[in-house]
């Protein structure tokens, strides 16, 4: 029997054909080209793929071909190609090959399963080399970092500045720096410390720190001899950046960071326009290399927070300054209420003859603070200028500002501010200058005892102080003439402190004055003599005798009178009815402790509004 093979011979010549023309494929492409079995072991793999792995053309079959696989890479590839040969499905991955010399190879496989007649007979795949695609993504993703890294730098710094021109108060500040820099840094801690160079044991205070959750605290204070050499470079303003202190030469340095678990140390110093020395510290507990933008992003840090050092300390000078001025302005008002209420009791208890010492001692006490408020205002102008001077500076530096800043600036009405503060200097100069005033007041009412008791015509009194006052009866542009009436009666000598009396008349009379500038009432006082109507400002004064033991001087004008709580308080020192500047409370005090006290009369005040007023003065004849 003879059987045709023509055609069998035929395939078998077309399938030698194919394999020769595969195998001269393999052999010149540029890429990768591989055969498995169905079961994913190899059994073939070109020239480019010996060059690439160092593999041998036997060490690369069946489960050889991993041994090429990068390490860190190898898992995840079998995994994938296992999943792939036992699912039946298309091959497709991105991996590194390493050679025996360790030069690496990105490569993307890919591989398709060959189906015969029989089904599944092998895989076929190539692997490109991608090394310089890769090496674009990482060009790019460096750059992408240093992107992030430098907009992040920014944004830090924005902060930082807005924190520093929200705020004047420095602990808010370095919380803020510190917290800021261990966020962008990713470290472990960063803190603040000053170097204090006054106390009994120079050294270092950390005062403020952020640090992970489960550190130690690492804040308190390190004597110099403890930091060991490293100090002499910080105070010296140098920059210390350490990636790992224990390749440190200086061994207190060593023992000083590994008892802070210190490792890798960044170091950078600020100095105050006060001279006052504080440190960044940046640290971690593993070794870290400190990039030189980082240094510089931290360099930036430290210019901003001097500023806001700086502004801090002026405005704390300033704050200091205004809190003693308010510290002596309480004492003071706290010093004259007290001798208010020592006056009214010394009154009530007959012992106005101390008062007169009492008060001249605390004139003299009080006149030294008030030297003391003056002079600091000069000082709190200075400061005050200082501070307006940097805040106009910080503006001309930094023109335009966030747009949270600008709203915050217009919330505050920082121009308003500019402008009103050295208004208010200038009403706390204006104040002082008041005070003085009183001191000098009260060192007149000192002196009230100095005249000696003699018989003295009441009369001639009366019309001495009438002539040293006559010139504010008369008619002025803005107001009429005041009228005056005079009633005396046959009075004796009366036996009285004459200085002291005529004192009492001149503010009795100078008050009706007063009051008549302001406005003039009919009047109906309460003697009933004098309530005839009269348009005309008028002050009356009549005199007589009065039990043949008494002489009565009384003292009324048709002004604008006053109510019965005003007339409660008309005695006590310090109260006036006349507007600020024009009167210091005192005049009427007086007088009642010359005419109660002194010379054992009376002084009474009887007023209603719209009736005017009238005082009148009772005392005795002889003195007993």
């Amino acid at each position: 029997m003879i059987t045709d093979i023509t055609e069998r011979k035929a395939t078998e010549d077309a399938l030698r054909s194919s394999e020769q023309r595969y195998q001269i494929l393999a052999k010149l492409s540029p890429v990768v080209i591989f055969r498995t079995d169905a079961r994913g072991n190899s059994v073939y793999a070109n020239q480019q793929w010996r060059d690439i792995t160092g593999l041998t053309k036997e060490g690369t079959l069946g489960e050889g071909w991993i041994k090429a696989l990068h390490p860190d890479d190898r898992d995840r590839v079998y995994s994938e190609w296992h999943q792939a040969v036992t699912d039946n499905l298309p091959f497709q991955s991105e991996f590194r090959l390493i050679r025996a010399d360790g030069l690496v190879t990105w490569v993307l496989a890919q591989a398709a399963a060959e189906i015969g007649s029989e089904g599944l007979k092998s895989y076929i795949g190539t692997m490109t080399n991608i090394n310089q695609s890769k090496a674009a993504e990482e060009a790019l993703r460096q750059s992408e970092v240093r992107l992030r890294e430098k907009a992040n730098r920014e944004n830090l710094l924005n902060r930082i500045t807005t924190q520093i021109r929200n705020t004047l108060n420095l602990d808010t500040v370095l919380e803020t720096t510190v917290q800021e820099i261990r966020s962008l840094l990713q470290i472990e801690r960063c803190g603040f410390a000053w170097y204090y160079h006054d106390r009994e044991e120079p050294g270092w205070e950390v005062i403020k720190e952020d640090r992970l959750p489960d550190l130690p605290d690492s804040r308190g204070y390190y004597p110099a001899a403890v930091v060991g050499l490293i100090a002499e470079k910080l105070l010296d303003l140098e920059i210390l950046r350490m990636d790992d202190v224990y390749k440190e030469s200086d061994r207190v340095w060593q023992e000083l960071m590994r008892s802070l678990n210190y490792a890798s140390v960044l170091v950078l110093p600020i100095q105050t326009l006060s001279g006052t020395i504080g440190v960044i510290i940046c640290s971690n507990s593993t070794p870290r290399a400190w990039s030189d933008a980082e240094v510089e992003l931290l360099c930036a840090v430290t210019d901003n927070l001097a500023i806001a050092i700086n502004q801090a300390e002026l405005y704390a000078a300033t704050r200091t300054a205004a809190r003693q001025f308010q510290e002596q302005a309480t004492k003071l008002e706290q010093t004259l209420y007290e001798l208010q209420q020592t006056q009214a009791q010394l009154v009530q208890t007959e012992k106005m003859s101390s008062l007169g010492q009492l008060v001249a001692g605390i004139a003299h006490e009080i006149n030294n603070p008030v030297n003391f408020i003056y002079g600091n205002l000069i000082h709190t102008d200075n400061y005050i200028q200082d501070l307006l001077n940097l805040l106009h500076l910080y503006n001309k530096n930094y023109p335009n500002p966030t747009a949270e800043i600008r709203d915050e600036i217009e919330a505050i009405d920082v121009d308003f501010l500019v402008e009103d503060l050295p208004k208010m200097l200038s009403s706390m100069k204006i104040g002082a200058e008041r005070i003085r005033q009183i001191i000098l007041s009260l060192r007149n009412f000192s002196r009230l005892d100095e005249a000696e008791m003699k018989a003295v015509d009441i009369h001639e009194g009366i019309d001495s102080t009438l002539l040293i006052l006559q010139n504010r009866l008369k008619a002025k542009t803005d107001h009429p003439g005041i009228q005056l009436i005079k009633e005396y009666g046959n009075l004796p000598q009366v036996e009285c402190y004459a200085g002291q009396l005529n004192q009492v008349f001149m503010n009795l009379i100078a008050n009706a004055i007063d009051a008549l500038e302001l406005e003039t009432c009919d009047w109906a006082l309460g003697t009933g003599k004098n309530s005839s109507q009269s348009p005309i400002p008028t002050i009356r004064i009549s005199t007589k005798v009065q039990n043949n033991n008494q002489v009565v001087i009384r003292i009324a004008d048709n002004g604008p009178g006053m109510t019965q709580a005003m007339k409660q308080q008309l005695f006590n020192p310090f109260f006036t009815t006349k507007p600020v500047g024009k009167g210091t409370g005192l005049g009427l005090s007086i007088s009642y402790q010359i005419i109660v006290e002194k010379h054992g009369g009376e002084l009474n005040c009887i007023s209603a509004p719209g009736k005017g007023t009238e005082f009148a003065i009772k005392i005795p004849i002889r003195q007993i």
